[in-house]
């Protein structure tokens, strides 16, 4: 059965090892990676656009691309799901995931477009912080929120924050990437999110000049479309927890 194909159920685990290996990283076309292929091709899209693109380091372009994939997979779900018996749950195994498939690198690179994300809930279309009454009121909203989310989910679950296990520390940093998504809208009408991200992917790859129009949007377009192929992908869920 096609990972698209409607199911009765499935579990939370289940489906994002299939999306993650069918998808992500083990896409076979023909005994082609496909998914390093696209991204080859995205890589070259973008230098057509901007030849001094062409200078930076293709792999890691490729790698920093996986990452937001993952991340933006973890958007669409919770926008989807939204309460913590499946967001939660959803980030614990992919951070287990990439680890027992020695792919931990994209865990910890995930985690920085996870900050990006969270900035954006409170960002003007500039990608700065919301200034004014409504703008403080926003971020004291946002903010509070968050930090409800953590203290409930840490009674609910932890007995002794002050002595944590190995495991322990690890869900708690999974849980704190659920609750970074919180406000986070990527249909925002100025596209901020799209614009946060890439400007972080090229900074990451050290990228130093201005890049031009085109090419940055084709960057944005690709990162937009990330959402909206786990968003299609997810639609086929009938989810147990």
């Amino acid at each position: 059965m096609g990972l698209l194909s409607r199911k009765p159920k499935i579990g939370i685990e289940e489906f994002c090892r299939e999306f993650y290996n069918a998808q992500i990283f083990h896409p076979m076309i023909a005994g082609e990676d496909f998914s390093t292929f696209w991204l080859d091709t995205v890589f070259n899209s973008v230098v057509e656009a901007d030849k001094s693109f062409a200078l930076i380091d293709k792999t890691m372009f490729i790698r920093e691309m996986m990452a937001l994939r993952l991340e933006l997979f973890g958007l669409a779900w919770e926008h989807k799901f939204r309460k913590e018996k499946f967001t939660m749950p959803q980030s614990v195994f992919t951070r287990r995931y990439l680890e027992e498939n020695e792919k931990f690198e994209l865990w910890e690179i995930m985690g920085e477009y996870n900050q990006v994300v969270a900035q954006s809930a409170t960002a003007n279309k500039t990608g700065e912080q919301v200034g004014g009454r409504t703008g403080r009121a926003l971020v004291t909203f946002v903010n509070m929120t968050r930090s409800n989310m953590w203290e409930d989910w840490c009674k609910a679950n932890l007995k002794d924050t002050s002595n944590l296990s190995k495991e322990e520390e690890a869900s708690l940093q999974s849980v704190a990437r659920v609750i970074n998504r919180f406000g986070a809208d990527i249909k925002r009408e100025d596209c901020v999110l799209p614009k946060m991200l890439s400007s972080k992917l090229l900074d990451r790859v050290d990228y130093k000049p201005r890049l031009a129009v085109e090419a940055a949007f084709r960057i944005s377009a690709v990162i937009f479309g990330f959402y909206e192929g786990a968003k299609e992908a997810i639609k086929s869920v009938n989810l147990q927890s």
